[in-house]
């Protein structure tokens, strides 16, 4: 996935403080820390921002649906009106960019959720894991219409009309997948390997490969984790399908230095 271009912000060393105004993450951005502090996917502008660790700190502190730092927080002095009013404006500053929405109570805040542990140990789906797969014309069918579908949707949909489509499709009729489920699944991935070739690259292409294969599972009822990552130094966006600690298109060396900033 080629990401869109980092933006940078950082306003340099500051204690942390609450705004003055509560402010909460707008619906359309997804964001994730990173080890230089975090990242955030704007779906309206399918754009990404970077933000340093020191305004990192303070957004987390302020806002409780920011992802904590996983690094030791800068010991702080008592909370000093600088401080406050710094912290206030950063937030008034994204949100002018649409990228928090003001006056809602940071105590009805909801979470985003727990992020995906990318330290656990994968499977890799057609490498640990293998089932027998016979392609048939009813594969192909739906792999086209999989394929036109993800295709036309990256081209001329909103990349946030794209997402909303699948997270809506997905809490209507996602199912958990059994032991069964799961061979069976593998073995639509190995139809799916056969077939892809043959229609495109994936080479430089993984959100297509990824959106694809997502779309043609759920066309067998299946619908596993279509991912997004991050990796910073250097800068870099990828996207993968997943399914618990199962690697459906991928494998660990090629998402490990990934954080996930997007789960659908």
């Amino acid at each position: 996935m080629s990401g869109s271009p980092l933006n940078k912000r950082d306003s340099g060393g500051h204690d942390r403080a609450l705004p003055t105004v509560p402010f909460t993450l707008a619906p359309h951005v997804h964001v994730c820390v990173t080890g230089d502090g975090s990242v955030l996917l704007d779906l309206k502008r399918d754009k990404y921002i970077g933000i340093g660790r020191r305004d990192t700190e303070l957004l987390a502190a302020a806002i409780s649906s920011w992802p904590k730092p996983q690094w030791d927080c800068t010991e702080t002095a008592p909370t000093s009106d600088a401080v406050a009013a710094h912290t206030d404006d950063l937030c008034r500053s994204l949100a002018a960019d649409g990228l928090l929405a003001s006056g809602v109570s940071d105590g009805v805040q909801v979470a985003e959720e727990p992020p995906i542990d990318m330290k656990r140990e994968w499977m890799s789906v057609g490498d640990e894991l293998e089932a027998e797969s016979k392609v048939t014309l009813r594969h192909v069918v739906n792999f086209v219409v999989a394929f036109l579908w993800a295709r036309s949707s990256l081209a001329w949909r909103p990349f946030s009309a794209t997402v909303e489509l699948m997270r809506v499709e997905k809490a209507r009729r996602a199912s958990s997948i059994d032991a069964n489920g799961m061979v069976k699944m593998t073995a639509l991935v190995g139809v799916f390997r056969q077939l892809r070739p043959l229609v495109f690259a994936a080479e430089g292409r993984c959100l297509l490969h990824a959106l694809t294969l997502t779309r043609f599972l759920n066309r067998y009822g299946f619908y596993p984790e279509w991912v997004i990552g991050v990796a910073t130094q250097p800068w870099a966006a990828h996207a993968w399908v997943q399914c618990g600690n199962f690697l459906l298109d991928t494998n660990p060396e090629k998402v490990c230095r990934y954080t996930p900033i997007l789960v659908i």
